[in-house]
């Protein structure tokens, strides 16, 4: 995925080849496996989801 800045994200990573600045950085990454759980909620309902 890269660096959460694609400017300093390494060549070939998501970030560096479709990020355009820090806010605009092409994708999300959650920093735990619980935060994934939540944020993954906000764009898939539970029939949505497999586990």
């Amino acid at each position: 995925m890269g660096s959460t800045n694609p400017d300093e994200a390494e060549e070939g990573t998501i970030r560096k080849l479709y990020g355009t600045n820090i806010q605009c950085n092409a994708v999300h990454g959650s920093d735990s496996i619980e935060n994934a759980s939540i944020e993954t909620s906000f764009f898939f309902s539970k029939l949505e989801m497999i586990k």
